[in-house]
């Protein structure tokens, strides 16, 4: 079977779908109890990511790192989206789900950047090529 055919990448694909679902909802219930951004979680998304790709034999090589450093963007991008929309849902009385389909990307952009100050945004960008190092395969010499 070919290293990288559609069947060797399923159970990856789906692993780190599951995995991008999984941290959004832990960083929106952590940022919505402790009423912070919790930046944090985008370098444990990052090891979240790694971590799913390894264990699901994701093939070494250049696909598999840009597959984590995508799908950790995806968890940075859906859970700050989820947590505006859930802090403009909550003071306009909506539900989050009914807050984030209605969220436009100018207002998210917004608020995001008036909510996050200078480590949040380093820390959510050292996110990703925290990704990228980890999910990198052993170089033998």
């Amino acid at each position: 079977m070919p290293r990288n055919s559609i069947i060797t990448w399923l159970l990856p694909s789906l692993a780190l779908l599951v995995g991008i679902l999984g941290i959004s909802a832990v960083w929106v219930a952590a940022a919505t109890l402790s009423d912070s951004s919790c930046s944090w979680l985008g370098l444990l998304a990052a090891v979240d990511m790694a971590l799913l790709l390894k264990l699901t034999n994701a093939p070494p090589g250049r696909l598999r790192v840009i597959a984590a450093i995508a799908a950790t963007a995806a968890s940075v991008v859906l859970s700050q989206w989820l947590v505006v929309a859930t802090q403009v849902g909550i003071s306009l009385g909506m539900a989050p789900l009914a807050s984030s389909l209605r969220l436009g990307s100018v207002l998210a952009w917004q608020l995001s950047r008036l909510s996050l100050d200078s480590i949040d945004w380093i820390l959510l960008i050292a996110s990703l090529p925290l990704a990228g190092i980890l999910t990198q395969g052993r170089r033998v010499s």
